[in-house]
């Protein structure tokens, strides 16, 4: 999905301690290795857990003029907050993602609502969240080849967290293509 204009915005939004800042710098480097221009920025609130936390990317075929992220291509809500302080900021023809507990909170329009924290509980820890819904967000965009992210993951997370790690990110690109086949224009993807 990145644009005819070479350029693609994400922003991964919840709360502290769901390992958004983790997937961004995992997605970032796997964009890097794959030759892209990339740029990854993140900001938290005060508090270690539950505060705001937000992770931004920039994946480009060419430099990148701008390093924010103002209006995402491809926004992740985790949270309830998330999606009340980001979700009307979607470029026009982006895409909003929402976790389905998220979507059972607030009315989330057109946002594109995935089980991701029931898969991951469904793997038995609910704390690979965040890569269930990077291997999801991978798979919707095609930014990145899924073996890349695999790659960067391994090097990312301790020996004893890979196989989880890796089952959660195929768990969440399959959810991913479910979507994006009927859902999605073939031009987008």
């Amino acid at each position: 999905m990145i644009a005819s204009s070479g350029v693609l915005r994400v922003r991964l939004s919840g709360r502290g301690g769901q390992g958004l800042i983790l997937a961004g710098l995992v997605l970032a480097e796997a964009g890097s290795r794959e030759g892209l221009h990339v740029v990854q920025t993140q900001s938290y609130g005060p508090e270690a857990r539950l505060g705001a936390s937000k992770s931004d990317v920039i994946l480009s075929r060419d430099e990148i003029a701008f390093p924010g992220v103002t209006k995402p291509d491809l926004l992740l809500c985790l949270s309830r907050d998330a999606f009340s302080k980001y979700g009307a900021t979607v470029a026009q023809g982006g895409w909003c993602v929402v976790d389905r507990q998220v979507a059972a909170e607030v009315p989330v329009g057109d946002a594109i609502v995935l089980p991701l924290v029931d898969t991951a509980q469904s793997l038995g820890d609910v704390i690979v969240t965040n890569i269930v819904a990077l291997g999801a967000l991978v798979a919707l965009s095609g930014a990145v080849s899924q073996s890349t992210v695999r790659e960067t993951l391994r090097g990312r997370v301790k020996p004893h967290l890979v196989d989880v790690n890796e089952r959660a990110l195929a768990a969440g690109w399959e959810l991913g293509e479910k979507v994006a086949s009927p859902a999605l224009p073939a031009a987008s993807r």
